[in-house]
């Protein structure tokens, strides 16, 4: 499977607009505003998940008020327990939809989900989720818990976490190539392979450190800050395994 997460970050190739990404903005910090300019310039379909259209809307507030009008989710999703007033009457005024979904057995991130699904007839989604791993534990995980438990269940869709730091995604069983690594300036060479689900064995070509045939799980080895050197980098694996690299520090353009 080819991957390639730097195509979120730069202008598509001319005449390329088929499948474009569809943007989750969940209720956590929105740490980088020019990689969110970025990621908001180049998807077609933007979500905030409840409180997520809080942090939107305080993110371009103050200085940065005279913007807020040219940053309007398409939709507004979720139980809405934590959609502030204030914010739901700016976005109602100005043409936002507001969707209430009252089940209490499914977060948040399932119910953007199940929105995306059923605004799209496409079959094969790519999906950025804007989000922070650096706050609560417990929350980081529930993230990395609900994105695999997505790919399990709807393999058709690839979600993509764009952390204050990071951009993370599943690698499948099989051959995996990341490309544009180091040609396209988005990331630094720091990455990692981490076997969240379970054990696997991997083998890698790209990195500072390769391996081969090399078994990788939790409480043994596992292949923390490891080095890009190739533009492109493959990692064959026997199990889903999540990959992570770190965002260099972009200006706001």
């Amino acid at each position: 499977m080819k991957h390639f997460p730097a195509a979120f970050l730069q202008e598509p190739p001319e005449g390329v607009t088929n499948l474009l990404p569809k943007l989750l903005v969940l209720n956590q910090p929105i740490a980088n505003f020019a990689i969110f300019k970025r990621l908001w310039q180049r998807t077609e379909y933007r979500l905030c998940a409840d409180g997520g259209a809080n942090r939107l809307y305080d993110m371009l507030s103050g200085e940065a008020d005279d913007q807020k009008s040219k940053y309007l989710p398409n939709i507004i999703h979720g139980d809405l327990d934590s959609l502030r007033d204030d914010v739901r009457e700016y976005y109602s005024a100005n043409g936002v939809s507001i969707s209430r979904d009252s089940d209490q057995y499914s977060t948040d991130f399932k119910k953007a989900m199940n929105k995306f699904q059923s605004v799209s007839a496409d079959k094969e989604q790519n999906i950025i989720v804007l989000c922070t791993l650096g706050g609560r534990v417990d929350q980081g995980l529930g993230l990395l818990h609900e994105m695999y438990r997505e790919h399990k269940s709807n393999p058709d869709v690839r979600l993509w976490l764009f952390s204050e730091c990071s951009v993370s995604f599943l690698l499948s069983r099989g051959i995996n190539h990341i490309s544009a690594l180091t040609s396209s300036n988005f990331f630094t060479e720091n990455v990692g392979i981490i076997p969240l689900f379970g054990p696997a064995t991997i083998t890698t070509t790209g990195l500072e450190w390769d391996v081969s045939d090399w078994p990788t799980s939790l409480g043994e080895q596992v292949s923390t800050s490891n080095h890009v050197v190739e533009d492109t980098v493959t990692i064959r694996t026997n199990a889903e395994v999540l990959f992570t690299i770190e965002l260099s520090q972009q200006e706001d353009s």
